[in-house]
């Protein structure tokens, strides 16, 4: 085989669906090659950046290895954003790329970069092709390591060797690469004493906590420990559930920092998300994960335990499943808690933020969390310094309100993805998750993230409903990608929240007393986009109209944009 038709031969082996990228002349004939076939889709993108988040949000939806495919020079730093994405979320990833001949690495030709030196910072592992007999050991690594260790791993290969033959075999898929790693017996009986001796349990769940979603409910249950969970993680525990106390962080409910603050034992299962301003400086924390490099960093920690958790959780119940323990006191708190965040949630989808906290908070909020330790009674008071915004206009649906008609018509299975801005607070906030995917730029938190990746996630998931849900600063980012959702005849739905400005950065600046400069937004008429590029646009001016654009929107076999006129208030316990 040519170096080309091994690398397609290989991925294929690798159960590889898709690649994204950008065409260009270092990997002509790589696509060449790739038109040949029918296994592996190329999906022809409008900007690398976007190709990238599209491989990252593929791997984390599918647990697969995503790939995209650049070309040299510019095409390799057009992926570095996406990249980086993926690097900090744990997305296995592998980039491809084109790269000048061989007789020219080093020199000053026309798009010559060190890509191994450029791509440093976000793939572990970055291999130049240098002989074609060297490329069946450097993609197997390279795959191995995005599959089993979440990592961006990058191959450049020179133009001039896609042509030359390969000595060496297709190596398959091996199924010891996901075999899992058990943790022992007696840290199992180590976590389960634990949790017996608590009072006040909590379980806070992560993404890598998705194998054991449903035994978590009743892990939850037979302990009767509170429950929060990252915003991946929202729909791997019904969110109607007596237990459960919303989002955690600034984005979280305040019932579930007053819950945590009460707690005397939270046992972290497959998160890292750990945001110090919302929960006690020191507490008894437990974490049990596969990845054993994140168990306690960045946070307190009384034990880690490294292990699969669609295997520790079955077994811890078994643990327990003869214990019970009167924790009604326990119980009560988390009710009255979770009945008063509801009814303030209540409040501010009718009305935006309530009145009586005008929906201005300082830097210098102060959140104080009170716990009986006797009773188990937990009381959570937000203090809240008022802002001078008299010339600023909240005109428009208020968020609260959009993110509530969202959690009521999109699909109970549906795929949904949220960009980075100021509308993932109120949506983390106010949506109410089933059984949902939701996908998000974790860590990394890039603007334009929303669309390549329910491009990603629509290709992947065919039969799924795909949402996705934007602010006007984030989706122009790469908008342009909605020419490849038509073309590829996709029913996507995205949700364009307008309130004409970088909200979230506009308001910590209101609020720390700074000038606003930079930060509103002079838009365009995203529907009127959306209807050159071929789908259908709505413009939602009231709430009633969004309501009715929605259900049409996600009733259609069209690729759809909703832009929906939106007010801008500020988040609670927004600071610099």
């Amino acid at each position: 085989m040519t170096v080309a038709e091994f690398i397609v031969k290989q991925l294929t082996a690798w159960d590889v669906r898709r690649i994204y990228g950008v065409i260009g002349d270092a990997n002509l004939y790589l696509l060449d090659e790739l038109s040949k076939q029918t296994q592996i889709q190329y999906v022809a993108c409008r900007h690398e950046c976007a190709a990238a988040l599209m491989a990252s949000a593929e791997a984390k939806l599918t647990g697969r290895v995503g790939v995209c495919l650049a070309t040299s020079g510019p095409g390799i730093a057009n992926l570095m954003n996406g990249l980086g994405d993926a690097m900090m979320d744990g997305a296995g990833v592998l980039a491809i790329t084109g790269q000048v001949e061989a007789t020219k690495i080093g020199t000053d030709t026309k798009q010559y970069i060190d890509q191994q030196r450029l791509l440093a910072a976000v793939a572990p592992y970055s291999a130049l092709l240098t002989h074609a007999d060297a490329l069946p050991y450097i993609l197997h690594k390279a795959l191995i390591r995005s599959f089993t260790m979440g990592e961006v791993t990058h191959l450049s290969v020179p133009k001039d060797l896609y042509g030359q033959k390969v000595q060496g075999q297709v190596h398959p898929y091996q199924a010891h690469l996901h075999q899992p790693v058990r943790a022992p017996r007696e840290e199992v009986r180590a976590v389960a004493q634990l949790l017996r001796d608590a009072e006040r349990p909590m379980l806070l769940l992560g993404r890598g906590a998705a194998d054991a979603a449903g035994d978590a409910v009743a892990l939850a249950e037979l302990a009767s420990a509170c429950v929060t969970a990252t915003m991946p993680a929202r729909a791997l525990f019904p969110n109607d559930h007596r237990l459960f106390a919303g989002g955690l962080g600034q984005a979280g409910s305040e019932a579930a920092s007053a819950l945590l603050a009460a707690s005397d034992l939270v046992v972290v299962l497959g998160a890292t998300w750990w945001p110090e301003d919302y929960v006690p400086a020191a507490m008894k924390l437990v974490q049990v994960d596969l990845n054993r490099a994140a168990i306690g960093l960045g946070h307190p920690l009384h034990k880690g335990v490294v292990g699969d958790l669609g295997h520790f959780v079955p077994a811890l119940l078994r643990e327990l499943r003869d214990e019970r323990r009167d924790r009604s006191a326990w119980e009560t708190a988390i009710a009255e808690a979770k009945q008063s965040w509801l009814l303030r949630m209540e409040r501010e989808c009718e009305g935006g933020i309530p009145s009586d906290q005008a929906g201005n908070y300082a830097a210098s909020d102060k959140q104080d969390i009170h716990s009986n330790q006797a009773d188990g009674s937990v009381s959570s008071d937000v203090v809240a310094q008022p802002v001078d915004l008299a010339t600023e206009s909240h005109e428009g649906i208020p968020p609260q309100r959009v993110m509530r008609i969202l959690s009521r018509l999109v699909a109970e299975d549906a795929v949904i993805t949220v960009d980075t801005g100021d509308h993932s607070l109120w949506f983390n906030r106010i949506f109410q998750a089933r059984a949902q995917d939701i996908l998000i730029s974790g860590t990394w938190r890039t603007l334009g993230w929303a669309l390549p990746a329910a491009i990603a996630a629509q290709l992947a998931e065919p039969e799924r409903q795909v949402v996705a849900v934007a602010g006007d600063g984030g989706v122009v980012q790469t908008l342009l990608e909605f020419v490849t959702a038509v073309e590829l005849e996709l029913p996507i739905t995205l949700v364009v929240l307008n309130n004409g400005s970088y909200s979230m950065e506009r308001n910590r600046m209101l609020v720390s007393g700074l000038s606003t400069e930079g930060s509103r937004i002079l838009n365009p008429s995203f529907t009127g986009i959306a209807e050159a590029c071929g789908g259908r646009g709505y413009l939602s001016q009231t709430a009633e109209q969004f309501e009715t654009d929605l259900k049409e929107a996600l009733a259609s076999p069209q690729t759809s944009l909703i832009e929906v006129m939106t007010a801008d208030p500020i988040v609670p316990h927004t600071k610099i």
